[in-house]
């Protein structure tokens, strides 16, 4: 796979000729494997690295001994299909979150600094306006919103928080020193809350779904009346939302690694 810098598609050719390799051996490659599979000199293969490093689209492991495609890459990647292949892998887990229950159930997912419905299932027609596909989640009122924003980059929230913030009804809050202690009780218990803070008297619970990666692009929530939602039954709610969460890890990272091939 030699690399002819002299008679090549230019810059970008080179950049993504060291993509597809990181592509196809995840977490395998280190300069040297690089820098030998394309038959350049260690420095060249380095400044292309670290390009693609800071540009978001590479990281290094451990040491900088193996490289990864980027989170950046990745998230483009992801954003760039429907929900198609959502709604048929992760359908039935929602419906039978709902089932059993007997709340309104629905799956988000990130789509550049948006978390959007991909996926509901209601067992009462009167909730169905509030979490239909395609709906808008805000990030300073919405448990699911929460539960996949507390575990993205840096740069990625500073885009998210530099859009308008609702508010929405008295319990709403949008500064942004809240927004960041909010997303710090996420990580620290787990679950994202809330509580009439989209709607009077409705709350929601959430929990981020882990690809294989370590990637959280999507979240299971539950939603329902306040009182139903944060009551006792909390505990055994939660622990439905986790081995939900658990299951669909595992399918969606299957299906992220067979649309991305």
């Amino acid at each position: 796979m030699k690399m002819n810098e002299d008679n090549d598609g230019g810059p970008l050719d080179r950049y993504t000729q060291v993509l597809e390799l990181l592509a196809a051996f995840p977490g395998a490659l280190t300069l040297a494997d690089v820098a030998a599979l394309l038959e350049l000199p260690k420095t060249t293969a380095h400044r292309l690295l670290k390009g693609l490093v800071r540009a978001g689209l590479a990281k290094d492991g451990v040491g900088g001994r193996a490289y990864h495609l980027g989170d950046r890459l990745i998230r483009l990647l992801h954003a760039g299909a429907d929900d198609g292949w959502l709604t048929a892998l992760a359908g039935p887990y929602v419906h039978r979150l709902t089932e059993t229950s007997t709340e309104t159930c629905y799956l988000t997912r990130l789509i550049g600094a948006r978390v959007v419905v991909a996926v509901s299932h209601s067992p009462d027609a009167r909730w169905r306006g509030y979490v239909q596909p395609g709906l808008e989640m805000p990030i300073n009122a919405s448990a699911t919103a929460k539960a996949i924003m507390a575990y993205q980059d840096e740069a990625l929230l500073a885009e998210a928080l530099s859009h308008d913030l609702p508010v929405l009804t008295s319990n709403t809050r949008n500064d942004r020193e809240w927004v960041e202690q909010e997303l710090d009780e996420v990580r620290r218990r787990g679950y994202a809350t809330c509580i009439g803070e989209i709607d009077e008297g409705l709350a929601a619970i959430s929990v981020p779904i882990v690809l294989s990666n370590g990637a959280v692009f999507h979240s299971i929530g539950m939603t329902g009346p306040l009182q139903r939602i944060m009551g006792e039954q909390l505990p055994d709610r939660l622990a439905a939302l986790n081995d939900t969460a658990a299951a669909l890890g595992k399918v969606l990272s299957i299906g992220e690694r067979i649309r991305t091939r």
